[in-house]
């Protein structure tokens, strides 16, 4: 296996492609921005060759994606690397993705005898860069071991963590920490800076402690410290994570209190123009919230039925969902109406986007079960 094409050169993927180039292999890449193209060419790259072209001559592509719209389009796009690529390919997925997506191409791929691994990957630009990143995959011990001296030359820790959509479920498992744990970061260093502590001598104590996490090392070297939140990892780029991670607990029947709580803070850090900075800048959006800002306010939303079978089988879920809004003092009220129209619920937030962002989670809208209409609710209480 020699002829290697990469598709998304982007933060991530150009060191995964140069480490690729380092370890012997030849590597074709394309991007939708051209620079990117001439700066793996600066470093012994190739490039030029579509993806059709990709698709039928080289050994192994690997892809490492935004969006999982891109992967979509692709993979499966009218000339995506499916529909265009040899019997015999290999097909390598880094990107982060829903694993109903990953089971999708890998069945199709399958249809054509194209070999494909869902391998999303962990570590950051820095271990892109030094290839040791952490890689999650999902697929058949045959084609894992074909690809085995790909990956080893792009990270360190590379486990086959079950069949197709497993990498990616993994992947999710752990973005859905790591958006906690940057939300952790960002109230705990928050409350430091208000009660006049010497940062830098509380993150080195934190990190002696039992609170350390790579995360808060990250975050505090990378960027809190030196004050620079040009994008690693981008909030937007979490906040599509968290949403997929929450989708799949929905289905799941999983009650996700705290990681459905980061997400409804990353979609507003994204809302008020933190999208293209790094994730590290929710300690900026932290502060900016503990602002003197906007009162709250009341937002009732009327859920009318859709589908009466559908909200008989999520109603735990939907109810579990407003638990855990009712325990983060965001919910005033809800209910049913009892001749089956559908319910109401009444949320506290500053804006009425921030209402619906709670609204586009709830298992009930998530899954079908129930539309939704929102207007801003002037309480008057009875004498």
């Amino acid at each position: 296996m020699k002829k290697i094409g990469f598709i998304g050169l982007g933060n991530m993927g150009l060191p995964m492609a140069e480490n690729l180039i380092k370890a012997g292999y030849d590597v074709y890449g394309l991007n939708r921005s051209k620079p990117a193209e001439e700066r793996l060419a600066a470093s012994g790259g190739r490039v030029g060759a579509d993806r059709a072209r990709l698709a039928a001559e080289m050994d192994l592509i690997v892809t490492c994606l935004p969006m999982p719209a891109d992967v979509e389009e692709v993979y499966l796009g009218a000339d995506g690397l499916v529909p265009a690529g040899r019997e015999g390919l290999i097909l390598v997925d880094c990107s982060t993705v829903g694993p109903a997506l990953s089971r999708k191409i890998g069945e199709a791929a399958a249809g054509r005898g194209i070999r494909f691994l869902d391998a999303p990957v962990s570590g950051g630009t820095t271990g892109a860069a030094a290839g040791t990143l952490s890689i999650m995959v999902g697929g058949d011990e045959a084609t894992f071991a074909l690809a085995q001296p790909v990956l080893a030359a792009m990270g360190k820790q590379i486990d086959l963590v079950g069949p197709a959509g497993s990498g990616s479920v993994v992947k999710l498992v752990n973005q859905l920490m790591v958006g906690i744990h940057t939300q952790a970061v960002s109230e705990a260093l928050a409350l430091g800076r208000k009660a006049g502590l010497d940062e830098e001598q509380l993150v080195n104590v934190l990190l002696a402690s039992f609170a350390s996490s790579r995360i808060l090392d990250r975050h505090y070297r990378n960027h809190i410290g030196p004050g620079r939140f040009e994008a690693g990892f981008a909030i937007k780029l979490l906040a599509k994570d968290l949403t997929l991670a929450a989708e799949l607990a929905a289905q799941s029947g999983v009650g996700l209190s705290a990681g459905r709580r980061v997400k409804g803070l990353l979609d507003g850090a994204v809302r008020d123009g933190f999208a293209e900075q790094d994730m590290a800048a929710m300690l900026r959006y932290q502060l900016q919230r503990d602002e003197p800002g906007e009162a709250i306010k009341h937002f009732a939303v009327f859920l009318p039925m859709k589908d009466p079978e559908l909200s008989v089988k999520f109603r735990e879920q939907h109810l579990q969902f407003l638990a855990d809004r009712r325990a983060e003092g965001k919910l005033h009220a809800n209910g049913r109406f009892v001749d089956g129209a559908g319910g109401l619920v009444i949320y506290k937030e500053r804006s009425l986007e921030e209402a619906e962002s709670w609204v586009k989670q709830d298992p009930y809208v998530v899954l079908g079960a129930r539309g939704y209409e929102i207007h801003e609710w002037d309480i008057v209480l009875a004498e």
